[in-house]
């Protein structure tokens, strides 16, 4: 088999490495199952961030961000995090992923900093709770 290239398991015909379905039969590839996470969390976007309790996971991005001579430059969190407290301004959390350590996830009013010219917006919120199972 030339590098670059894949087989179908039914009729044996060459296709692209990036293929999903096989152009002579239909048949579709195999690829990479989904892990055991993405398969038992569910994902709630519609809630107020004030209720949020101890403990819980979210998954945060967006939030404050500077411009500097045209260019976007972002400034706020990004990852999962479980939550340790709330206060009137945001979220108090650890990170889990990439985003390590403690962190205020800022969830006030929008306004601009006159002295840093740092945008303060709020962040954007998914609650990751896991996935209930239903017992037959």
């Amino acid at each position: 088999m030339p590098k670059g290239k894949k087989s179908c398991s039914k009729c044996g015909e060459l296709s692209g490495p990036r293929a999903y379905m096989c152009k002579n039969c239909n048949t579709p590839f195999a690829f990479k199952p989904t892990t055991k996470e993405k398969k038992n969390t569910r994902v709630i976007r519609d809630f107020n961030w004030k209720d949020l309790q101890p403990g819980d996971k979210i998954k945060v991005t967006g939030g404050p961000y500077f411009v500097s001579h045209g260019e976007f430059i972002p400034m706020g969190y990004r990852g999962k995090f479980i939550v340790d407290s709330v206060d009137q301004n945001g979220i108090k959390a650890w990170g889990l992923d990439k985003s390590t350590g403690f962190a205020h996830i800022y969830m006030g009013r929008d306004w601009q900093n006159p002295e840093t010219g740092v945008w303060k917006t709020k962040h954007k919120l998914l609650i990751l709770r896991p996935k209930n199972l239903v017992k037959t």
